[in-house]
């Protein structure tokens, strides 16, 4: 039985434990954390935290969500989903919650040695375990990222307190304070609009605009019929489109265009962005990974002017305020900043790490989940997608097939033309939104399309009803079957091959006795 260890009990680190166990891999995780979850953790989420899918676009294939959750479910109610699936599918006794990876190294004759201790231990508590195969699923969002801004030792130093959203656990920090959260992500504007009641005022400092959808179009109509259907994405030209989608670019430009700026229209109607100056200059085709769901009350506190708002950025802390780049000065008791992660692996031996990233931090991965010159290292939960539960339980069974020997890449060469295609084109066409993972929205279903092509699955998954597939919102659980269809077409190959060989058996044995 071939051993794997996975580093990360993160939804996709259970997802790939549950997908490895079922391949007939001996698992074992690792989690520095005291609970299974990532950034549902209690440890990272922060107060009014939700999903920004709906709860049935938000699960796994084969193990929907509670019933009884609302349908944007909180976080406290997704970390409890995810520890009951690690449960259910026998993945709880193999975590090691409390445990921190201290280096990732190849072994002599194969395979890797992972040396690990408990969190906080002392470096004579190390134990070093040996892996056939190692997965990495720490994941996008595992180091929060605070700028180095002048200044912030004397306005700590004066009462003053800065942290990031992941540290923000409770709105009693904040009550009567003046506020500045940092940023205009999904964390920075749910922050902002939950600090807006208890604060004594609040203010987002945002560099840059993005768009932002409701959760129901002028309250009637839910926005996943708009942003997670096949239909949807298919207006985003896509490189590698063919058939009607790039009939759609090539000949019928001027209704795309409509198309947009009817939707574009739309949201601005709807959420008051003109009216409150939030309208992003970006159009909502060139839009990325920055789209997310407005916060519940977060354009309505703009538009009253209860959520003040200042485009710039932090240049100095003082006592008692922050000075932004075009030299104003903001009263400030609590800096929050909203500005992202970091994707570093520090555990990582120097020498596969150059491998997988580049100089800037870029990972260098074949469909964000794997590199060619480091076999037996996979990457999962690397992937920006709109729907990461499914991004990473497809690409979990990708890595499974490879690691299997059941799926084939393309040549060395190739693999890594198109690494470097990918690249190319997500810097040319998405530059405002390049990061050092793999972004793929807004072409998540043509990214799961690839996933099933290569491991020789059906695509489309519904081709009994394709209108149905086309037009409604994804649909996890048309991919429950993906496992069974994979292991029925391996033995109907096994059945070929064995087929193939035995008549010329039978021949031979013939010739032997004649």
């Amino acid at each position: 039985m071939a051993s794997v260890g996975i580093i990360g009990g993160g939804l996709s680190g259970l997802v790939a434990a549950k997908t490895f166990l079922r391949g007939g891999f001996d698992v074992t995780v690792f989690e520095k954390e005291d609970e299974v979850g990532g950034v549902w953790a209690r440890s990272r989420r922060y107060p009014g935290l939700q999903t920004q899918n709906a709860r049935d676009t938000y699960a796994f294939s084969d193990f929907p969500m509670p019933r009884h959750y609302p349908e944007w479910p909180e976080g406290a109610q997704v970390q409890a989903y995810l520890k009951s699936y690690a449960d259910h599918f026998g993945v709880t006794p193999r975590v090691r919650l409390r445990t921190q990876v201290d280096e990732i190294r190849r072994r002599d004759g194969g395979g890797f040695s992972v040396d690990t201790r408990p969190v906080g231990a002392a470096e004579s508590e190390r134990k070093t375990h040996a892996f056939d195969q190692v997965i990495i699923s720490t994941g996008l969002f595992s180091l929060p990222h605070i700028p180095e801004t002048p200044g912030r030792e004397a306005f700590e130093a004066n009462g003053g307190r800065v942290l990031h959203t992941t540290s923000f656990h409770d709105t009693s920090l904040v009550r009567g304070k003046r506020v500045v959260v940092v940023g205009f992500s999904k964390s920075a504007c749910d922050v902002a609009s939950v600090s807006v009641e208890p604060a004594r005022e609040v203010t987002l400092v945002h560099r840059s605009l993005g768009w932002k959808a409701p959760r129901f179009l002028f309250g009637l109509v839910p926005t996943k019929f708009l942003l997670l259907s096949r239909f949807s994405e298919m207006f985003f030209p896509h490189p590698r489109a063919d058939g009607f989608e790039r009939a759609l670019h090539e000949k019928a430009g001027p209704f795309v265009a409509w198309y947009w700026n009817q939707v574009m229209g739309a949201l601005d109607k709807d959420l008051g962005l003109t009216k409150t100056g939030l309208r992003p200059e970006l159009p909502l085709s060139g839009v990325a990974c920055s789209l997310n769901m407005a916060p519940v009350g977060f354009y309505e506190a703009a538009e009253r002017g209860a959520l003040k708002l200042h485009r710039g950025e932090i240049a100095r802390f003082h006592e008692g305020a922050v000075e932004t780049t075009d030299g104003r000065r903001i009263p400030a008791d609590v800096v929050i900043f909203g500005t992202g992660f970091r994707q570093e692996m520090p555990f990582l031996e120097p020498s596969l790490r150059r491998v997988v990233q580049d100089e800037e931090g870029t990972f260098r991965l074949y469909r964000g989940l794997y590199h060619p010159d480091v076999p037996g290292l996979g990457f999962c939960g690397f992937i920006n997608s709109l729907y990461s539960q499914l991004t990473s339980e497809v690409g979990a069974r990708w890595l499974c097939e490879l690691f299997r020997g059941r799926m084939k890449l393309p040549p060395r060469e190739e693999v890594i033309a198109r690494i470097d295609e990918h690249l190319a084109f997500r810097k040319r066409e998405r530059p405002d939104a390049f990061t050092g993972g793999a972004c793929v929205v807004p072409w998540n279903f043509h990214y799961i399309d690839d996933l099933c092509r290569d491991m020789g699955a059906r695509v489309p998954r519904l081709p009994q009803n394709p209108f149905r597939e086309f037009l409604l919102p994804v649909d996890p659980s048309l991919y429950a079957d993906l496992e069974e269809e994979l292991d029925a077409r391996a033995r109907e190959a096994r059945d070929r091959q064995e087929a193939c060989t035995t008549p010329e058996t039978s021949r031979s044995s013939s010739n032997a006795f004649s």
